[in-house]
């Protein structure tokens, strides 16, 4: 008689708070070799995602005993009224809500762990959340959690794609679920909404057009891309929004995810003026912080803008002398698009004093833009 069953697990799994558990093949994964492959070539793959395409598809790189892997989805799609400012403010995607959920999912698996391990002798099993190489939406799709939608999600009949995924690699068999077909039909409306055309083809995502990469990517963005981010300061939920599964996806009571410091329509000025203590506070327990402070405020200094915000020039002019080369010269340019020309000093002065030089470069372009003439370096 097997020692844990799969109804045993699920049953389990929805006693401790876990909303979808599902089975898959640690094989499942070897038939995108081909599709990362192409991926690359294309292009569409970022910075974030590894590059080594057999890491991404061998759960055994993590556990060489893997027989089956076990997939949690939790859905976090909670109910709450949002509030707006009067004065400008910057939109916070819903992943980031409330705590952190790579510890609340870690916390759940945890414990179905230990309780598989208190039915059967010899277990091992890895838990894993997000941070790893492996596909976790195909593990998903291969355990029946959901479907692929035409955004690159997965999507499952009652949660939407509203849903937190983990994986639990294990060395026991399980026999797999099976995957589920599409049902999103002749539905376009994720391609039509996207702001930066990032779903190039359903199913096939441009890493480097989508918003919820381009709002954690480090460095100077691209002014096209910084102003489709419009008043994003983390991730983009458009094509989420628009999907009409997501309409009538169950609602949850889950207070982990409900926000509480970071709002999710945050006031800018309170962004441009954080501390780094006041940033652990705000964004610490958020899922958002791992990229740190000054990728959240850039992204602020971006929303300013592309808000024609002029309660944020206060502010902007402290970060000229920010610490951060970045916001230091994301500083200048939010000013020479509010200020005109009446900023120039201030710049100028900024630029004598910079060392960095892709904050010099930026200065330099703002001021030539303002003053009509060429600035060369540090001089006219």
């Amino acid at each position: 008689m097997d020692c844990v069953t799969k109804e045993e697990i699920k049953k389990f799994a929805q006693q401790i708070g876990v909303d979808l558990v599902g089975f898959a093949s640690p094989d499942c994964l070897k038939e995108y070799d081909n599709f990362l492959k192409e991926r690359e070539n294309l292009g569409y793959s970022c910075s974030i995602e590894e590059r080594d395409i057999q890491k991404r598809i061998s759960p055994e790189f993590i556990l060489p005993e893997v027989k089956s892997i076990i997939a949690i989805a939790l859905s976090y799609n909670v109910e709450y009224e949002i509030k707006y400012y009067s004065r400008s403010f910057g939109i916070v995607s819903r992943s980031s809500w409330g705590i952190d959920y790579h510890k609340v999912l870690k916390e759940k698996m945890e414990k179905l762990s230990e309780f598989i391990k208190s039915k059967c002798e010899g277990v091992k099993t890895v838990c894993l959340v997000d941070n790893n190489p492996l596909l976790e939406r195909e593990i998903a799709y291969h355990a029946g959690i959901g479907w692929f939608g035409k955004n690159g999600l997965i999507i499952n009949d009652e949660y939407g794609s509203y849903i937190f995924l983990g994986e639990i690699l294990i060395n026991k068999y399980f026999e797999p679920d099976a995957p589920q077909k599409t049902k999103c039909g002749d539905c376009d409306l994720c391609i039509k909404a996207c702001p930066t055309n990032a779903i190039v083809e359903p199913y096939i995502i441009n890493a480097h057009k989508c918003l919820s990469y381009i709002t954690v990517k480090k460095g100077k963005i691209e002014e096209k891309m910084s102003k489709k981010m419009g008043r994003r300061i983390y991730g983009c939920d458009t094509c989420q929004h628009v999907c009409p599964f997501n309409k009538r996806a169950k609602k949850v009571v889950r207070s982990e995810f409900v926000p509480d410091k970071l709002l999710p329509r945050h006031d800018l000025i309170e962004i441009l003026n954080m501390s780094k203590k006041e940033f652990a506070e705000i964004f610490g327990p958020t899922s958002s912080s791992w990229r740190g402070k000054s990728i959240i405020i850039r992204n602020a200094i971006i929303a300013c803008v592309n808000t024609k915000e002029k309660s944020c020039i206060e502010p902007l002019k402290n970060l000229l002398k920010s610490q951060s080369p970045l916001l230091r010269g994301y500083s200048a340019w939010a000013l020479s698009h509010l200020c005109d020309k009446e900023i120039l000093s201030e710049i100028e002065n900024a630029l004598l004093k910079e060392k960095d030089e892709m904050a010099k470069k930026m200065m330099i372009e703002v001021l030539n833009k303002l003053k009509g003439d060429k600035i060369e370096n540090n001089e006219r």
